[in-house]
């Protein structure tokens, strides 16, 4: 999907990621989080019950769009 500004996202719960990858719904979290940390990965929240947007960065280019 794209965002208001063209930019891809991909939108998956973490329940749907943790089905996929067989893997419990914390594990999934915390992978998350770690690739969020090293800046592989900026999830933005999207209203309740909805998941969030995830874009995919790519490690030494700064997109000022999604600043």
């Amino acid at each position: 999907q794209e965002d208001e500004n063209g930019i891809l996202f991909v939108c998956f719960p973490v329940t749907a990621i943790a089905t996929v990858l067989s893997r419990s719904p914390m594990t999934v979290k915390r992978s998350l989080n770690e690739l969020e940390i090293a800046g592989l990965i900026m999830r933005v929240r999207q209203g309740i019950g909805e998941p969030n947007r995830i874009y995919v960065l790519i490690p030494g280019e700064e997109d000022a769009a999604l600043a």
